[in-house]
């Protein structure tokens, strides 16, 4: 019983320390810029749109889309592939 105990108490960790993770993102009243900006770098490697959509559910698809080109534009996200295949990483 222990073993699973232990299992189930590090996904009870686990989860709540995703939650605060997307607690903190939206917690704070910022633009949708910052909040993008901030989703990403907490991302490792590639990441999707709908990656960050589920760290900001508070913003709406068209807001993520601004920002992901804003930040592509100003040089601190690459974009890969075209269509629904996009995916980004960080370059600063």
């Amino acid at each position: 019983m222990v073993p699973f105990i232990k299992y189930l108490l590090g996904t009870i960790l686990s989860a709540c320390k995703d939650f605060e993770d997307r607690f903190a993102l939206v917690e704070t009243k910022l633009p949708a810029l910052e909040t993008v900006r901030r989703a990403a770098m907490e991302k490792i490697g590639r990441f999707t749109k709908q990656d960050i959509r589920e760290l900001c559910p508070s913003l709406s698809i068209s807001s993520i889309e601004g920002a992901l080109r804003k930040l592509v534009a100003s040089g601190e996200l690459k974009q890969e592939g075209a269509g629904k295949n996009i995916c980004y990483h960080r370059l600063k």
